[in-house]
């Protein structure tokens, strides 16, 4: 799942994405992306840290709560949350990781980033 700000970069990330076999989809706004990750479960986000009105890294907070919640009881599977983040000033390292994301790609991010870190992901 890819929650963006931008809707077009987030459909080219997930279209490119696609064109390497993997079944990826763009969201671009909050209660979607909650309803969406409930619903699908994905086992990876790429979350872009401008999304929505607060910018406080909540909804990386939420997303993770609503994935706890949807697995319940169900079989659980990995999950990899990963912040598409601005500059280091606006999103430090620490801030970053203290809301629950996995690791970070500074923007722009290159797709081919996207690539490798769901190669190595589902390598392991």
């Amino acid at each position: 799942m890819i929650a963006h700000s931008e809707s077009n970069v987030g459909e080219s990330f997930a279209l490119l994405l696609a064109m390497r076999g993997y079944e990826a989809v763009q969201i671009a706004d909050v209660p979607a992306a909650l309803r969406f990750a409930r619903q699908w479960r994905p086992q990876v986000l790429f979350v872009d840290t401008l999304i929505g009105e607060v910018h406080d890294h909540a909804l990386a907070r939420q997303l993770r709560e609503a994935l706890a919640d949807a697995a319940a009881g169900a079989e659980v599977q990995t999950q990899l949350m990963i912040a598409l983040a601005a500059d280091a000033t606006r999103d430090p390292r620490d801030a970053l990781h203290e809301a629950a994301y996995d690791g970070f790609c500074r923007t722009p991010c290159p797709v081919w980033w996207l690539y490798d870190v769901l190669k190595c992901f589902y390598l392991n």
